[in-house]
């Protein structure tokens, strides 16, 4: 790992003891964090999260970013019924896991571009390493970030079909790659003070949209 990335940093972050609950599937809830002037651009990136999927849907967006009047930039993880998806441009991983089954799961994603090697974590496992995934490329920074729909920079629309229903929980942004046992780690406690490098759990609170509740104290369970 770079000697400048931590993952699992040890300071406080206050106030981050809360969840975020998606009560319905509608095309006005989410988070929207269109203020990205400040993300440089990625030669690598960790995103990870705890969640509660509801199951009574079979499909739903976590995270999705996109950079305005660069279409091709973008990130999407997502899941359906018997699969997890990670979007990279163009580029497609797909990790096989139910995540529909009311329980919560910790969820974590690691791209490298250098290597070209992306790996899915579902509750501190590697279930897949996918291999010559952008190897070499760069996603460039500025853009927008958004939980809990396909909502992008060029095209400001969601669909119903693909908005998330269910809870989130200390959802983390870095521009470094996570180690395996980072992720083992941040699997067995929900209540971990996980600060993201590119945007942590607290900045999320700053753009909720539509009926999505804030919920003090989590309810999250670690694995």
């Amino acid at each position: 790992m770079d000697p400048n990335f931590s993952f699992l940093s040890l300071s406080a972050v206050l106030g981050s003891n809360f969840d975020l609950i998606f009560k319905r599937k509608s095309i006005d809830d989410m988070v929207l964090l269109s203020d990205g002037k400040g993300l440089p651009n990625m030669e690598s990136f960790t995103i990870a999260m705890y969640l509660r999927a509801d199951s009574r849907y079979n499909l739903g967006t976590l995270f999705s970013y996109s950079v305005p009047q660069q279409p091709n930039h973008t990130i999407v993880l997502s899941f359906t019924e018997s699969q997890v998806q990670l979007e990279i441009k163009d580029s497609i991983v797909t990790a096989e896991m139910k995540l529909l089954d009311d329980h919560w799961h910790f969820l974590g994603v690691v791209w490298q571009a250098e290597t070209g090697i992306v790996s899915v974590y579902v509750d501190g496992t590697e279930i897949k390493k996918a291999r010559n995934v952008k190897t070499n490329d760069t996603i460039i920074g500025g853009g927008w970030i958004v939980l809990g729909q396909r909502f992008l920079a060029e095209v400001k629309m969601s669909t119903l079909s693909t908005a998330f229903a269910g809870t989130m929980h200390q959802v983390g942004f870095w521009n470094g790659p996570a180690e395996p046992v980072d992720m083992w780690i941040a699997a067995q406690n929900c209540t971990w003070p996980i600060a993201g490098s590119l945007r942590s759990w607290n900045n999320f609170l700053f753009g909720i949209k539509g009926h999505v509740e804030k919920r003090f104290i989590t309810q999250c369970k670690g694995t």
